[in-house]
């Protein structure tokens, strides 16, 4: 009996410790710093025949792969994941690519 106490204690540390952390993630942008980039994003989209830049970003395969849950390192490293771009060589990034985690 004290040997099926003692197996059931270890087995019921090892499944609460054992855990992961995990968070279901989306791959998200933003326009930074300068507003009126967006046009040439909606361009861009209408140009491969979309009705617009949203549209084409949620149409496309290997953004929406990237949707997903992610743990523990994983996790860790896509909430920290920022990309900045300078769409219109300004000098200044005004695109941003990054996860949104909960």
């Amino acid at each position: 009996m004290k040997t099926k106490l003692l197996l059931l204690a270890v087995v019921t540390v090892f499944t609460f410790t054992s855990c992961e952390k995990c968070q279901d993630c989306e791959i998200k942008y933003e326009y930074i710093n300068n507003e009126n980039v967006s046009p040439i994003y909606e361009l861009a989209a209408v140009l491969q025949g979309f009705d617009s830049w949203d549209q084409y970003w949620n149409s496309t395969d290997s953004i929406q792969l990237l949707n997903k849950e992610y743990c523990d390192d994983e996790l860790t490293e896509n909430q920290d994941y920022s990309q900045e771009y300078d769409t219109d060589s300004s000098g200044v990034n005004d695109f941003r690519i990054y996860y949104d985690c909960k």
